[in-house]
């Protein structure tokens, strides 16, 4: 190796390459013995250290990786198995949507029971609140009705006195018992954001269609229903055969002959109900459409029925409209529900 003198006592460590290519870590060190001086170098070769070193290195970058994998492993399991006692809180909050129940079990983890119970109690308060305004609505309408009847017979009766003040009391009359029975229907309507029993189409239309050709039988009409095969449920069983008994009572009350109504869903809840009577007039078509017009004040006839079914989209959130029928030449009144009223 080339290496220098050193003096007496000095030293040096030093790493060189060898002769052939090979690290060397290198101790020289200057020494005087009877009266001579020399230098001492010692050389050891590196490359069996550094192979081994490079070999500690690659395994334990191995079974750091291993222990790394086996650990989100293990912590993937745990949170699983964690979160799987929530199960059957996540079937509670479906079958609630669905109608199926009326209140989350409380057999749930220590840690969820207080926001469960908490949740029951809020549905608790939900449903007394709204049975106390259904309660309120109907003992005021009772109240009302006796001395309403009264006061229509009164001014039923022959009896002198002015006949257009009469005919204008009476047309009051009229008008307050319209509204009883509106606000009546509207306090039966649960909405989206309650619990009720889901409407499937496939199983109440059929029953709701049979009424209606009871109630017009003397009119043999043709009620046509199409519905989309395995439609889901959607909405509140009241609030929708609400709906969809006031419209297509309405449909058969001015229909020549023929009324269809299809149903179909993509997204949203969509409803199509067409007659083949007479319809309306354009003007008229605009009134109805216009944003903020009460429909029960647009076109006699066309009035309560459709008023309370736009009471109902409203309250799901939804959309109405009015347009004039291609295929019977009528009134087809569709509506849009949201996918968030059904439950699929």
């Amino acid at each position: 190796l080339p290496l220098s003198a050193l003096p007496p006592g000095e030293k040096k460590r030093l790493r060189v390459t060898g002769p052939i290519g090979q690290q060397l870590l290198v101790l020289i060190k200057g020494f005087r013995r009877q009266e001579r001086e020399f230098t001492l170098a010692v050389a050891e070769d590196l490359t069996p250290l550094r192979e081994r070193r490079n070999r500690f290195k690659r395994n334990y970058a191995l079974l750091a990786l291993a222990g790394l994998l086996t650990l989100l492993a293990v912590q993937r399991f745990l949170v699983r198995r964690s979160f799987r006692r929530l199960e059957p809180v996540r079937e509670d909050i479906r079958r609630l949507e669905q109608g199926a129940a009326v209140r989350l079990s409380e057999q749930v983890p220590t840690e969820i029971l207080p926001l469960v119970q908490e949740f029951n109690q809020l549905l608790v308060l939900l449903s007394q609140r709204l049975e106390r305004s259904r309660n309120a609505l109907g003992n005021l309408a009772h109240a009302l009705k006796s001395p309403l009847n009264l006061l229509t017979h009164y001014l039923d009766a022959e009896s002198p006195g002015n006949g257009a003040q009469r005919q204008q009391a009476r047309a009051q009359a009229e008008r307050i018992r319209q509204l009883m029975a509106r606000e009546l229907k509207r306090a039966r309507l649960a909405g989206k954001g309650l619990s009720g029993q889901r409407f499937d189409p496939q199983l109440e239309l059929p029953d709701l269609i049979g009424a209606l050709r009871q109630v017009h039988r003397e009119r043999q009409l043709r009620i046509d229903i199409r519905v989309q095969p395995g439609m889901p449920a959607f909405g509140d069983r009241e609030d929708m055969l609400e709906l969809l008994g006031n419209l297509l009572d309405n449909a058969c009350k001015w229909a020549s002959a023929e009324v269809s109504c299809s149903l179909a869903t993509n997204g949203e809840v969509r409803i199509s109900i067409e007659d083949d009577g007479s319809g309306l007039s354009d003007q008229q078509l605009e009134r109805m459409t216009r944003r903020g017009t009460r429909l029960d004040e647009t076109v006699e006839g066309h009035g309560l029925g459709l008023a309370i079914a736009k009471d109902i989209v409203k309250l799901y959130g939804g959309e109405m409209g009015f347009g004039r029928s291609t295929r019977l030449g009528g009134l087809e009144v569709w509506v849009r529900l949201p996918r968030g009223g059904s439950s699929g």
